[in-house]
This record gives structure tokens, sequence and C-alpha cells, in this order.
């Protein structure tokens, strides 16, 4: 078998891509729109494997390297690699920076959690991590890379090939070497992962070089994690005549004021803000919940009726304290609500119910905030002083609640899915969602099992994958039973840069399309219409970019395309009359009881606006959706406003940068950023 090399055809321009377009391509997805940061929406999935070329650029593969043992190729590179950095941080000239041709590709990216800075940053091409690495050198000075001899047994040496394609009589396979590796800088320690493709290249170490690199903080000197054999003792043995009982000392974890203030002040009990306190406090960092209300874990019991997570639970574990094997595979809302509840409690979380925020100033001078907490039963008002402030609030920010003509005429209800609860009490009446995404199938269905009529309005395109099929494809050898922990699973998945990751998501949601054709081909049958996500990158590549506009199907579509539930497509509501609707095509749905808006939500800066008013508000940053590099902007980030922190995302990715922003905060306290 022959197998061509890379550049028999053309290699694609290697360069950082900022924002591309939000245009619509009517055509199939390209593989060349991986390279945006924000590629076109399609409606069709990318027809073809992803080309070597993407990976070798001019390189020449040199597969039979990688078919014996991989412990002496990874241990040459990361030796080479360590020397390579150790001259570099002590003199970035342009000779010692030229040393890294040998270890990495032209066109490779660089992703970096705050370990060369104290930001998330994405470098793309081998000039930009040049430059990267020359500015860490000052001051982060990373060094010392070891490969991590601890992880788990799927990845048992660290070193393991990982193989998208495997190669054809006419292409190499698309594989590379994945090196986990720990670290040291000036400030701590951290986590590396390397993806290194094999080429017939005599300098490079081990036949080796990187096709990605990932950086990220693991710990700061000082304040480690207290896990394992540095965890607490728990107990005082021998003599002590002022001993205080666990019970008496877990009381005094709810009283704050005075000269007791706490550091971080989070606003919200969600998977966010009990994440973020549960890493604070295992870092040493005093945190108090503020909690609404009246349960830690209401937040998602007060939601609709027939809410069940759509995540697996290998995907969905809090930091620290795992859900237990006998988990169900998909959570009901009021289990999670009641697992929430028991993780405050059992990881000694500080956390206040039945209060509100009513008002915050920031001093710029002291660095401190005042933020006024009112009990909303008694109405007692108190002050705290922290020297930060989370908003955990969820990242979807406030219900986006349109406003139509002649809405006050309407008899029927009308109401935002945010507090919609059930069908129920809608047998035999008609009903209208707005919206076609997660919860306007879910409460459809509701409404169609609970005896009433439902119609779909669905305005634009939804991306659909099944729960069974395009879920298990999405988080296949990660997020599964049998796959890593979760830590190396994260590790693994937070580390893919983003031309990587679009790539990955185009061949999944390809895979997926394959699978679920029969689903697909029913509900175009019926003129439901569906799109491929941005670039063909599916589910997730819509989650990232805009934090919706998907449905993963647990029943209503086949309920859509069986014709139990009615949908009307590509019209808005023009205006209500006294029991119905007109559409702006003209057409009507009359005899309504009920119109629910599964519209979604605004920007998360518009409940800061409401909650910490106009002063905090202007000066913060826009949330979610990918920046230049390819990062979530502003959120687990600087915020625009100082000590205030945005804390938001589903279970896994609140579980995973929990961290990154405790250690962001803790940073700050100890005076390492200015």
């Amino acid at each position: 078998m022959t197998v061509a090399t890379a550049s028999s055809s053309a290699a694609p321009a290697f360069k950082a891509n900022p924002k591309g377009t939000t245009a619509v391509s009517y055509e199939p997805a390209t593989l060349e729109q991986a390279l945006l940061v924000e590629p076109p929406l399609t409606f069709e999935p990318v027809q073809e494997d992803i080309h070597p070329k993407y990976l070798y650029g001019a390189e020449t593969p040199n597969p039979d390297n990688t078919k014996g043992d991989l412990s002496p190729i990874a241990q040459a590179y990361i030796a080479q690699w360590n020397k390579t950095l150790e001259a570099i941080n002590a003199d970035a000239s342009q000779a010692n920076l030229d040393q890294l041709d040998a270890l990495i590709v032209d066109h490779a990216q660089l992703k970096d959690h705050m370990a060369i800075t104290w930001d998330f940053h994405q470098f793309t091409g081998l000039a930009d991590i040049k430059k990267a690495i020359a500015a860490q050198a000052a001051k982060f000075k990373i060094r010392n890379f070891k490969i991590d001899t601890t992880s788990d047994h799927r990845y048992k040496d660290s070193i393991s090939v990982q193989t998208l394609h495997a190669a054809k009589a006419d292409a190499a396979a698309v594989e590379w070497v994945q090196v986990v590796a720990d670290f040291e800088n000036e400030y701590g320690w951290g986590k590396a992962l390397f993806r290194l493709v094999s080429v017939k290249d005599p300098k490079a170490p081990g036949g080796l070089k990187a096709y990605t690199v990932y950086t990220g903080l693991d710990n700061i000197k000082g304040n480690e994690e207290k896990l394992g054999r540095t965890r607490e003792l728990g107990a005082s043995h021998g003599e002590n005549l002022e001993r205080k009982i666990w019970a008496d000392r877990r009381k005094q974890d709810f009283i704050w004021g005075g000269d007791k203030q706490p550091v971080v002040l989070i606003v919200g009990g969600g998977q966010g803000g009990l994440n973020t306190a549960a890493r604070l406090k295992v870092m040493g960092i005093p945190s108090l919940i503020i909690e609404k209300n009246d349960r830690i874990g209401d937040n998602w019991r007060n939601r609709y009726a027939t809410l069940t997570l759509h995540d697996p639970v290998w995907y969905d574990h809090l930091s620290y304290i795992p859900f237990p094997d006998t988990w169900p595979i998909f959570t009901p809302k009021d289990k999670l609500g009641d697992w929430f509840e028991s993780y405050a409690n059992q990881m000694e979380l500080a956390f206040w119910t039945k209060k509100t925020v009513t008002g915050a100033d920031y001093n710029d001078a002291t660095k401190t905030w005042t933020v006024t907490i009112k009990d909303n039963v008694t109405g007692e008002v108190t002050t705290l002083n922290p020297k930060h402030v989370v908003m955990s609030t969820g990242h979807s920010g406030e219900p986006n609640w349109p406003t139509f003509k002649d809405q006050e005429k309407f008899k029927g209800k009308l109401h935002h899915s945010s507090v919609h609860g059930t069908g129920l009490s809608y047998k035999g009446e008609n009903a209208l969602v707005v919206g076609a995404c997660n919860s306007a199938h879910d409460i459809a269905q509701d409404f169609y099992e609970q005896g009433a009529k439902p119609t779909i309005l669905q305005r634009s395109t939804t991306c659909v994958i099944a729960s069974d099929v395009g879920l298990r494809i999405t988080t296949a050898g990660l997020y599964e039973e049998g796959g890593p922990k979760t830590a190396t699973a994260d590790l693994i998945f937070q580390s893919i840069p983003i031309h990587l990751l679009n790539f990955v998501m185009q061949q999944q949601f390809r895979e997926t399309c394959k699978q679920e054709k029969k689903l697909h081909d029913s509900l175009k049958a019926v003129g439901f219409k569906m799109d491929a996500g941005y670039g063909g990158t599916g589910l997730f590549g819509k989650y990232f970019r805009r934090g919706g506009g998907y449905y993963i199907d647990v029943g209503a579509s086949g309920l859509i395309a069986d014709r139990k539930i009615g949908w009307k497509q590509g019209v808005e509501i023009d205006r209500f009359t006294e029991n119905g609707v007109v559409f702006t095509d003209g057409s009507t749905l009359d005899n309504l009881a009920v119109v629910v808006l599964a519209t979604g939500y605004s920007n998360m800066r518009d409940t800061a606006r409401r909650i910490f008013g106009d002063k905090v508000a202007d000066r913060l940053n826009p949330v979610w959706g990918l920046d230049q590099d390819g990062d979530l902007a502003t959120m687990w980030r600087d915020s625009g406003h100082p000590g205030f922190w945005y804390m938001g995302g589903n279970l896994a990715l609140s579980r995973f940068y929990s961290k990154l922003l405790a250690l962001r905060i803790i940073a700050h306290e100890r005076g390492f950023i200015n």
C-alpha cells in the first residue's frame, strides 16, 4: 500500500483566523471552515474525512515510527522540549527560539489556560507560538515537563496513539501521539497535553513534532488543593480544653459580618456557584454563596416538571464528589436538586438561602465591595464587604420574553418557559410553544402526553441529534461507562484548540447524520427544518457560539414526524386575537388555551444590570460566544470590572472552569496580578 505525503495536496493557509462570518452557506460544510473561529451556518455536514495535510502541513508523515514502543520517542521529545525551554527562559534570543522549529509544525496551535499568561489564549502558527513562549520567559518560566505516570488505566502510560482516520491507499492516517505531562512555572504546577505527529524530519526529536500543545495551571504554590495525602486530619487528638465538636464548627460557617468577611461572595447556588465555592474551599479561600431560593437545588426543582438532563451522568459530575455508580444515566431535575443540596453540606460550603442581593458598590481604592443582601422572609438587610463577587446565576441571562401586538386581548395563558410547570391542566386543549430547541420540544412532548394538542412554532432551523446515537458519538471515548477518569477526560477535551475541535466536531456530526438518517429523513419529510451547526460542527459548535439552537431528541422528534405534535415553520407571530394568534403569513391558530415562549435568554450582562445596577454593568463586557482566539468570551475570565467574575455553563464546563476561576482569584489575592 502506498501512503501519500501530506504535501501531495496543496496545503491550506495556516494562520490565526479571527472571527469569520455569520453568513449562511447552503452548500455542505467544508473542511476549510474548520479553520475559522466563526464559520457560516450550514445545513449539511462535511462529506469527507479530514485530509492529512491539516495535521502534517508541509511535513512528510512517518507512520512506521509509532508502531513500536512509544515511550522512548516521547521521552526524547520531552527531553528536547525541556532543553529548549530552559534555553529560552534564560535568554529569549531568536537563536534559542528557532530551536522550536524542530519541535513544532508550522501551523500548530498552543492553547494556554493561565500557565504562560494569566488569561486564556490560543496561539496559531509557529511564529505566534514563538512570541508567546518568549513573552512568558520573563515572568512565568514554564519548565520541567515530566510525562505523567499517575494517569488512570485508559491512559496507563500517558502516551497513546489517537487515530481519527486510518491510512488509505492515497493518504496517511490522521492520527497523533498523545502525551500527558506535568510541569511547573514560577507560580505553581500544571498539566500539559501534547498531540505529536510523526514526521520524516531528522531534526525532530524522536521523529515527532507538535500539532497542538496545551498548558494549564493546576495548582498555585501555597494554595494547593487539600486532597488525598494532604487532606485535613478531621480530628484533634490529645488534650484540648477548648475543643469544639464538628457540629459547632459547622454552625460558624453560616455566620458572616463584622470582622468576618468572605473573600469571595458567590451570587447563585447552582452548579457554577457550588463548584466555585468547593474549589475555593479546598484551596483555602473563604467564600459565601447567596441563594434567593428556599433551598440549594431549587434552581432545578423549580423548572418545568418533565425536565431531565440531556447530558449523560459521566459528563455531569461535580468537583470532588462524583455521582455514585447507581446513578441513572440521565438525571431528573428534582433528583439533581437534592444532590446539589447534599453536595453543599457534604463539601461544608457556606451558603445563605432565602436571601437576595439588592445592591453592590465597588471601591476602586480599597478594592472591596459593599454588597447589601435582603432576607426574603424577614426583610432584614445585611451588608458584606468581599473582595470578589462571582455572579453565578446561569450563563443564559434574563428570560427573552418578547411582546406582541394585541397580546393583552388574549384570554388564554401566556408565559415564558422559565416559569412553565406542566401541561397537566390543559388536557384536550390547544397549546402553542414558540421555539424549537430543547425546552420547546420537552414542553411540547409533555403537553402531548398530558392529552393536550401542542403546536411548535419553528421560526428558523434547529440542529437535531438523538440522545441514544448522536450524544453517544459526541461523548465517546471520554464521557462513557469504562471511560477515563473525569479529570483525564476534561483535560483531553479542554486541551483541544479551536481548529482541531472544529475538525473533530465536523466528523462527529457527519457520523451522527449517517447513523441517524432515518430520524433526520422523517423530520425533513414533514417540513421540519434542520441545520448542521456552524461549519458542520453540529450541537457543540452551536452551544459554544450561541448557547442554544439545538435539540437532543428524547421522543419529541418522533411525535413531530408522526404529526402528533403540530408545527408551523418559518414565520413569526404577527398579533394575538382573543383566542389565538395570527402569523406573519396571514394564517391563524385559534382556540388556544396557552402559549409558552421557549424563546431563550438574553446575555448574562442583563442579569448583572438587574442585580448590581448600571454603575457595575456599564463596565462589564458581553459574555458567551467565542472570542478572536476561539475561547469563550469573558466567562470565567476578566469581566471588564475589577473584582467581578462571571461563572456559568453546563455541569461539565462549571466543573472544569471553576478551578481556573479559583486560581485566577487566588492570583489576585497573592499579588501575582496587578
